[in-house]
């Protein structure tokens, strides 16, 4: 099983108080050239996560999950709306924690279905390079909570974006702020991403 590090994207559900259902949705995968060299092909076999949908905590398949995933490819990148079981007194504390922004990063643990080396491809090629792997088709295991992420520079970024939102994250109700809200986190942050029911940034 390969793991592939990547610091959050995320926008919050419901809040994490003491409601049964908390959420917070993540971007879990991307096709960026990551700190190996590789590449991960958005192309998942999602079959095997939907029918056993764990999350766990740094990768620890030895301890109960954590919460639960909904999986889809959104605009090239895989997508997961994560429900943590707040019965459960360590997962709502890893829940409390990355909504603080604690915890800044998410792990995909998938098995490689179909890859080649970078550099056995032509020189031309976009994906071309002379480290790491192209994957072009990758079954999803499990998605992980981690403690360590790929990019410490994004991390603190994001940080410092979601610190001084948290108050109109709060306030956040129906579509009259939304245009204001994305106005003000387009100062602080890359890109905001509108879906159906949620902004991802």
């Amino acid at each position: 099983m390969i793991r592939k590090y990547l610091n959050i994207s995320r926008s919050e559900g419901n809040s994490l108080g003491n409601s049964s259902v908390d959420k917070i949705s993540f971007i879990a995968s991307t096709a960026a050239i990551d700190r190996y060299g590789d590449i991960v092909v958005q192309n998942w076999d999602l079959s095997g996560y939907k029918s056993n949908p764990v999350v766990l905590f740094n990768h620890d398949q030895q301890a109960l999950p954590i919460g639960r995933g909904d999986v889809k490819v959104e605009n090239q990148q895989l997508v997961i709306d994560v429900e943590f079981d707040m019965k459960d007194p360590t997962a709502a504390e890893i829940a409390r924690k990355a909504k603080a922004g604690f915890l800044n990063a998410v792990s995909v643990g998938f098995q490689p279905l179909e890859y080649i080396p970078r550099s056995d491809l032509p020189s031309e090629n976009e994906n071309y390079g002379t480290v790491g792997n192209l994957y072009t088709k990758s079954e999803l295991l499990e998605v992980s909570i981690v403690t360590i992420p790929a990019q410490s520079e994004a991390v603190a970024i994001q940080r410092s974006a979601f610190g001084e939102f948290t108050d109109v994250l709060k306030d956040w109700k129906g579509k009259k702020a939304k245009t204001s809200f994305i106005k003000s986190l387009r100062k602080h942050i890359l890109r905001v991403e509108e879906t159906e029911d949620r902004y991802i940034v």
